[in-house]
């Protein structure tokens, strides 16, 4: 994944590819699915108007992937199970589809503000992509919306333009979000416990004595067979002393169930910082976003509408 908003809108649109059949059928099935025209607004989010087909598209995507979900847990699908913290699953996946189209369209409102719409001469160079249900037009405008992500993404990567990050926000959302990555030395207990607390002694006094102790630690790590912690390895005691440490640093001897351990905290993938951050920055402007719904959104059921879809739809 390369952003999250190409993950949403290519990736998964596509998926919804694959459940369609060549030739599209010359019905709008989104529309008639859900007893909808597909052109009148079904939603405003922050002033702009949300044609059905829009959240149409979203909702069938959702309702999908919780089928698939359920289907893979090995139970069918209830749209009015109740969830612990309220509501259905019908609910849930109507929510989720709204969030979706607030995100699709903040990153056109941030297009818009940023000066990242496309020129003529870039949409006529739009690559052609097939989405299931709906109409070429629909299809570019779906397309489109990813050409701007990746203008605004350029544009964010871009030192001293309006959405460049600042060092200092960049290092608080890293200690805000940033997950620890460590790597450790194990000493495991065998036989004799004393013997591996003596071992795992004889480690650290050499780290802490050579020249260049990460080009030591390398070396041990090669030759004890350590690795990277992985989300299942870490146990409180690990992630409180990793969080003490300082990227490069290595830490104290600890005690575990499986052995004495010496960890190195990693830093961060920095590319992958960025990325994350600004698509909080993104998802952000969405979540803020002013929604008004209309009465045909209040009465949309997303059982009835996904059950109808896949009927019409073979």
């Amino acid at each position: 994944m390369k952003k999250c908003f190409f993950a949403l809108v290519l990736p998964l649109a596509l998926l919804l590819t694959a459940c369609g059949r060549e030739p599209r059928p010359a019905a709008l099935l989104l529309g008639q699915a859900a007893d909808l025209n597909e052109s009148e607004t079904l939603l405003v989010i922050d002033g702009q108007n949300i044609p059905a087909w829009e959240y149409l598209y979203w909702l069938a995507l959702d309702c999908r992937q919780m089928e698939e979900r359920c289907e893979a847990a090995g139970e069918s699908v209830d749209w009015t199970a109740p969830l612990s913290d309220g509501g259905t699953l019908g609910d849930l996946v109507k929510a989720d589809a709204l969030a979706d189209t607030a995100l699709y369209t903040a990153v056109e409102t941030w297009a818009a503000a940023y000066g990242c719409t496309l020129t003529d001469v870039e949409r006529n160079a739009l690559p052609e992509r097939h989405y299931a249900y709906l109409t070429p037009e629909q299809e570019r405008h779906l397309t489109e919306a990813g050409v701007q992500y990746a203008k605004l993404y350029a544009l964010y990567e871009t030192p001293g333009s309006a959405l460049a990050p600042t060092e200092s926000e960049l290092t608080l959302f890293e200690q805000q979000t940033a997950p620890l990555t460590a790597e450790r030395l194990l000493i495991p207990f065998g036989s004799d416990r004393e013997a591996a607390r003596q071992k795992a002694a004889e480690l650290f006094a050499h780290l802490n004595a050579a020249a260049d102790p990460a080009a030591a630690y390398d070396t041990l790590l090669a030759e004890t067979g350590g690795a990277l912690l992985e989300e299942t390895d870490w146990t409180p005691s690990l992630q409180d002393a990793a969080a003490a440490l300082e990227p490069g640093q290595f830490s104290g001897i600890i005690e575990t169930e499986n052995g004495f351990v010496i960890l190195r905290r990693l830093p961060a993938d920095r590319d992958a910082l960025r990325e994350a951050y600004f698509d909080s920055l993104l998802q952000s402007a969405a979540d803020a976003s002013e929604i008004q719904v209309s009465s045909a959104y209040e009465t949309l059921r997303p059982a009835a509408f996904w059950t109808a879809l896949k009927q019409a739809s073979g």
